[in-house]
């Protein structure tokens, strides 16, 4: 068998390969219709905390295209063999920050000036440090010097602030307003993801395995028809085409049009920027290694699994996005359950999937703006969109705190990790203060080890 790399297919530019859809990149029909109906259920999350910072509904769906197009230029212009998304666990806890600061509301706060400029702030220090990562290879000796135990408190931090943000900061103006159906969603969706007995079924059953692999998609779908059946949610489509207005979110937030952030801003910018990233390298290794593991099936395609190309596709897609929209963290390495349903179809050879980025690019194809220009989409997703940011941010604690939990070796390893989670999700703007003391419990309580 002929063996290539990734390399050998794109237009090489600087230490990148882009792949031009259906020259480069070979249209898979699954991977293309999951991926419209996948993001399709979760394009929209991220509007309802848009709104939270002052933006109205249209700038929201500006804001989601935005995003979703430099998510989706990963795998097709940067050839990162990765499924891209968000820094995930990161929303819970910048949302908590946002909030005690008075620069987010559950209701919707007034819009202000300085809420973008501090998020200017935070997309500025996040581009430069994965800059700087990336070009000088030091980002695994960094994190190698992190604590066990903070790195488990910060993680720890995210699942407790995402589950105080759903059940009960946010719980009477968002869960509450559709009942039946968040509930049957939360349901759903936590017991296709991570129930065991659910996961010894799909072992042995197709259809539950197909069923698994569909994420978040079979709890959204359900949840969706009872909230138009019991009335919930109110259907009421519009017709045609519409593009978004992109240009009045970038007067409304780009620090090119609004200003430049004041310097304490930055410096009150900087703990959350370090957790992002101690998040984000999380996802990288994650990702990298369920690409290695594959790979082992795969000697006809070596992929190219650059850590510091990673670090470098994410500076520059976090300045693009810098300059038109800053929107930290939503930037990030890795959909992991993207990420496992097309390396797993890769792994099974060259007849199943020639190339991964054919799958890659298939599945994100969606994020050429067709859905976010098509208003019956618009109108359909738009009394959904709560139940899609409630089921990402549930299912991210879920996930948070079964990493989280696992790390710790010792009682006194997990003690510190609960308060420093705590720490995390409640500290707020001084959420500094989480860190601080989550190195002095790692020194003094649990104590250095030369391996961690």
């Amino acid at each position: 068998m002929k063996n290539n790399t990734s390399h050998s297919k794109g237009l090489k530019w600087g230490p990148f390969v882009a792949r031009i859809p259906f020259i480069h990149i070979k249209l898979r029909a699954a991977e293309f219709f999951q991926g419209i109906v996948i993001s399709g259920a979760t394009a929209f999350a991220g509007i309802p905390i848009a709104m939270g910072m002052g933006l109205t509904f249209e700038e929201g769906v500006a804001l989601s295209l935005i995003a979703g197009t430099l998510i989706a230029a990963g795998p097709i212009i940067f050839g990162v063999p990765f499924a891209p998304g968000w820094v995930t666990p990161a929303y819970p806890i910048v949302i908590g920050v946002f909030a005690t600061m008075g620069y987010y509301s559950p209701a919707g706060a007034e819009y202000q000036v300085e809420t973008f400029q501090f998020m200017s702030a935070l997309c500025i220090e996040f581009t430069l440090l994965t800059a700087i990562l990336g070009m000088t290879g030091l980002s695994s000796k960094i994190v190698n010097y992190i604590p066990n135990t903070l790195k488990s408190g910060i993680i720890l931090g995210a699942a407790i602030a995402a589950f105080y943000q759903v059940f009960f900061k946010e719980f009477d103006s968002k869960y509450m307003e559709q009942p039946v159906a968040m509930t049957i969603a939360l349901a759903i969706c936590i017991l296709t993801t991570f129930s065991e007995p659910f996961k010894k079924l799909a072992s042995s059953n197709k259809n539950f395995q197909k069923l698994s692999s569909l994420g978040l998609l079979p709890g959204f779908v359900i949840a969706a028809t009872v909230a138009y059946v019991i009335g919930e949610a109110t259907l009421n489509i519009t017709w045609g085409f519409k593009f978004p207005d992109v240009v009045t979110l970038f007067e409304r937030t780009s620090p090119f049009s609004i200003g430049f952030p004041t310097p304490d801003m930055y410096l009150n910018a900087l703990p959350l920027v370090i957790i992002g990233y101690i998040l984000l390298f999380g996802d990288i290794i994650t990702g990298k290694a369920i690409l290695n593991d594959a790979q082992k099936e795969r000697p006809d395609e070596v992929l190219d699994v650059n850590v510091n190309k990673v670090h470098l596709s994410i500076a520059v897609r976090n300045f693009l996005g810098l300059i038109i929209n800053p929107n930290f963290p939503t930037q990030g390495a890795l959909w992991t359950g993207v990420h496992v349903v097309v390396a797993e179809r890769w792994r099974k050879g060259p007849k199943e999937m020639p190339s991964i980025f054919d799958g890659l690019g298939s599945y994100y194809l969606m994020a050429i703006p067709l859905l976010y220009i098509t208003m019956p989409f618009v109108t359909l997703m738009q009394p959904l969109m709560n139940i899609a940011l409630n089921l990402t941010l549930v299912l991210t604690g879920f996930a948070c705190a079964y990493v989280a939990l696992a790390i710790p070796k010792t009682n006194a390893e997990t003690a510190c990790a609960l308060l420093i989670g705590l720490l995390v999700a409640f500290s707020g703007q001084y959420v500094w203060v989480a860190l601080l003391v989550g190195i002095l419990l790692s020194v003094f309580v649990v104590g250095l080890h030369k391996k961690q």
